[in-house]
């Protein structure tokens, strides 16, 4: 058990990594100069638009499960017989979950001018990519 809890920092790390905002950058980064409609042709319909000052701005949501384990506090109760006589116990622990502490979102909007993306900007813990 001792072991246990001095590798669980490094299991949580490592269950924590699912992928850089970098790599996310160098994927979104190649729609940059390409016409909006490719955009919509490869992420689908945006969430919103909005139009102004001669700019266009598609805004995409997403949310995906959380990459992070579950850890949950716990409390145990338990009853037994040993040699005739009949006892009660109770424990308390952390439990070590499968994943989900809550969705990851991210939020991406495309500029675009004249029909063709100009930039981008993304916002939220889920706007990461799994290195290539």
């Amino acid at each position: 058990m001792h072991r246990f809890l001095l590798l669980l920092p490094l299991l949580l790390a490592a269950c924590g990594s699912s992928g850089t905002t970098a790599e996310f950058d160098r994927r979104i980064g190649t729609y940059v100069g390409r016409p909006e409609a490719d955009v919509v042709a490869n992420l689908g319909v945006p969430s919103r638009t909005y139009e102004a000052d001669g700019r266009r701005l598609l805004q995409y949501e997403f949310a995906r499960p959380s990459s992070r384990p579950a850890i949950f506090p716990s409390i145990g109760l338990g009853f037994g017989s040993f040699g005739g006589g009949v006892g009660v116990g109770t424990g308390l622990g952390f439990g070590l979950g499968g994943y989900g502490g809550g969705a990851e979102g991210c939020v991406l909007v495309f500029e675009a001018r004249e029909g063709r993306i100009t930039s981008f900007n993304r916002n939220g813990p889920g706007c990461t990519a799994p290195a290539a």
